[in-house]
C-alpha cells in the first residue's frame, strides 16, 4: 500500500448524521505494514492451527514476513545489478538463500523450478583413500600352503 492510501484526512465531505463518522483505516495502515494483516488473520482463524487466536497474531506474523521478504528482495537485488540485469531471476533467488546462512537454515533445500543447480564441490568420501586404483577384477586372497 502506498502511503496515499493509508491517509484519513482526504474525505473532505462528513455525512450528515447526528454525529461525524471517523474515516476507516485499515489494521495494516496502523501498523504501518504492506502485508494484509486482515488477510492473514482470516488465514490463521481458518486453518484450525489453535483455538484461541490473540489479536497480535496476525500483525506480528505480516512484520515478519514483510522482513522476509524485503531482506530477500534486497540482497537478490544485489546480486543482480552485480551481475548487470536488471530484474531479479530465480537464479538469484536461489543464489540469496544459499550465500546466506540464516536464510538457508530458515528455507532447507528448497529449490526453484527455473532456478540454477549449484553444484557442491564435495569430495565423496571413498574407502580406498590413498590407495592405488586396481582393476575391476575379484582380488584373490594369497594362498597359503598347509603343511
Amino acid at each position: 500500500m502506498s502511503d496515499s492510501q493509508c491517509d484519513t484526512e482526504s474525505s473532505d465531505e462528513l455525512e450528515p448524521c447526528y454525529r461525524a463518522r471517523r474515516p476507516k483505516t485499515s489494521r495494516s495502515c496502523k501498523a504501518g505494514l504492506i502485508f494484509p494483516v486482515s488477510r492473514l488473520d482470516r488465514f490463521l482463524r481458518r486453518g484450525d492451527y489453535a483455538e484461541r487466536i490473540g489479536s497480535g497474531a496476525s500483525v506480528y506474523m505480516a512484520a515478519v514476513l514483510q522482513y522476509l521478504t524485503y531482506d530477500i528482495v534486497d540482497i537478490a537485488g544485489n546480486i543482480a545489478a552485480s551481475h548487470h540485469r536488471r530484474r531479479i531471476s530465480p537464479e538469484h533467488l536461489q543464489q540469496t538463500i544459499n550465500n546466506d546462512s540464516e536464510l538457508r537454515c530458515l528455507f532447507g533445500a528448497m529449490s526453484f523450478p527455473q532456478g540454477k543447480s549449484e553444484r557442491r564441490s564435495q569430495i565423496a568420501p571413498s574407502s580406498r583413500s590413498g590407495k592405488s586404483k586396481k582393476s575391476n577384477k575379484a582380488i584373490r586372497a594369497p594362498k597359503t600352503v598347509a603343511a
